[in-house]
This record gives C-alpha cells, sequence and structure tokens, in this order.
C-alpha cells in the first residue's frame, strides 16, 4: 500500500491543496468579520482534495488486476489523512476566531471530506477514472458562492457565522452530521461491492 501511496496520489496538487487550507483559514483568523466567506471556500477545497486523492489517470489498467476497492482506496488514505491532519490544525489554529464555534467548523470539513470520498469512490466504481477532477469543478465554485451570497441563511445555515441572527449554527452542525452520517454509509456500500450502486458503469 506504501508504494502505490507513493506512486498514484497527486502529492503536487494535494501539497498545493493544503497550503491553500492554511492560507484561507489564516485569513479567517485575522480577519473573521471580513473574509469568513473563505471559511466555506475551504470546506469545498477540502472535498475536492479529498476526491483528488481516489482519482486513477490508469484507471483502465488499474481496474483490472486483482486487488479491489477497497484496497486500492485504503491505499490512498494517506493523502486523506494528511489533509484531515491539515484541516484540524487549522481549525485550531484559528479557533478565537470561530466565534466559539470551532468543533462546528471541523465538523464542516469532516463531512465535507466524506462527500468527497463516497463520490469519488462510487464513481470510481462505476469506473469513471478521474472523478475527483469533475468533482472538484463543481464543489469549489459552488461552496464559494453559497458561503459569499448565503441563500436561504435562516432557513438552510449551510455556512452560518457570528450569532444567530447570522444563521443558526445547531441547525446546521445537525445538518452536516446526517450529511456525513449518508455519505459514510454510502461509502462503506460502494466498498463492500453493491453491484446495484453501479449504475451507468463505464466500459473498460
Amino acid at each position: 500500500m506504501v508504494r502505490v501511496a507513493i506512486h498514484s496520489l497527486p502529492w503536487g496538487r494535494l501539497t498545493a491543496a493544503a497550503v491553500l487550507l492554511g492560507f484561507l483559514m489564516e485569513g479567517v483568523r485575522r480577519w473573521p468579520w471580513f473574509l469568513w466567506p473563505l471559511e466555506g471556500v475551504a470546506v469545498g477545497l477540502l472535498a475536492a482534495a479529498v476526491a483528488w486523492c481516489l482519482d486513477e489517470p490508469a484507471g483502465a489498467v488499474v481496474d483490472a488486476v486483482p486487488r479491489p476497492l477497497w484496497w486500492r482506496t485504503g491505499a490512498r488514505a494517506a493523502g486523506v489523512a494528511g489533509l484531515m491532519g491539515v484541516w484540524s490544525v487549522a481549525v485550531w489554529w484559528s479557533r478565537d476566531s470561530l466565534f466559539g464555534h470551532p468543533r462546528d467548523v471541523w465538523t464542516q470539513g469532516v463531512a465535507g471530506a466524506l462527500v468527497g470520498a463516497a463520490w469519488a469512490t462510487w464513481r470510481r466504481s462505476t469506473g469513471v477514472r478521474t472523478p475527483g477532477i469533475a468533482f472538484a469543478a463543481t464543489i469549489v465554485p459552488v461552496a464559494a458562492l453559497w458561503a459569499l451570497a448565503r441563500p436561504f441563511a435562516q432557513k438552510v445555515p449551510v455556512f452560518p457565522y457570528a450569532d444567530k441572527g447570522f444563521g443558526d449554527w445547531t441547525t446546521s452542525t445537525i445538518g452536516w452530521i446526517v450529511v456525513a452520517a449518508v455519505a459514510s454509509v454510502w461509502l462503506v456500500l460502494v466498498l463492500a461491492d453493491c453491484r446495484w450502486l453501479r449504475v451507468g458503469r463505464v466500459p473498460s
């Protein structure tokens, strides 16, 4: 697994994402009232980077080897673990500027990462070689726009900040926990090779 991780993970892209995560959360730490939307951008970037870990440009070859999907996914866990470590440190470092909700912010990142992992793993199970790139092209701008515009902030508080006047943290965190739970079940089912999930399989 170590050898697979060394040669297959997009280390340059993951390093750039990790550094950018640090910069985004540092901006939030220094100027939370003005740069709070960067927190939502960081969550989207984390989800995208986790999905990148599961891309397999040589999918046509790799899918033919006897190693199952769960093994190949586990081999890439080093990249995911590294990203989650960066996210955890960044949230901890910025904790005093997160309006008393560092755990809630951390939960958002964990949920986003699980969604990225579940989506990319499912698409890999259907034969798509690089689902993470397409996922990133969607999730990062959507997270950025949602964090900036904050539509339906009172009813759907995805990225709340400050106090209840700017979004309900309790409702938001419950929503993120539900998303994380659904993504976790989805990921487990895919890794268990539930063939009914392989809708629209791409021929090798």
